[in-house]
């Protein structure tokens, strides 16, 4: 799920993982069924956000223009029938996003059968 338009979504998805789907969600209602909240300062602006923000401009990568809400923090979640058996929760802006556990475990959900898939936090 993302805040920004369907079509702002299926563009970045493109862009990136072709094979993932994601649902729109800018009043944010599956993201408060997730429990996921607006950020608090530190979880914003603290010291590992800025320190993670140098990091990424030292390796070239630069912040995109904000969609939806900024303030909200951010999580990965992987759905299959109904339930979530992969999660990422965020602790700041500037955690690392685990794009290389994430494919591992998509890979495992579509090769397992749906009653072999586990949760997994």
């Amino acid at each position: 799920m993302h805040l920004a338009s369907p079509e702002e979504g299926e563009s970045f998805l493109a862009e990136r993982w072709p094979e993932a789907r994601a649902v729109s969600d800018p009043d944010k209602v599956l993201y408060q069924g997730f429990g996921l909240t607006r950020g608090r300062l530190t979880q914003l602006f603290g010291p590992s956000v800025w320190m993670a923000g140098f990091r990424a401009l030292r390796e070239g990568h630069g912040g995109g223009r904000p969609q939806g809400d900024p303030l909200m923090m951010s999580s990965w979640f992987l759905v299959r029938d109904g339930a979530v058996v992969w999660r990422d929760l965020h602790e700041h802006a500037g955690s690392e996003r685990r794009w290389d556990e994430l494919e591992v475990a998509w890979r495992g959900l579509r090769e397992a059968p749906p009653e072999r898939a586990q949760p997994r936090s």
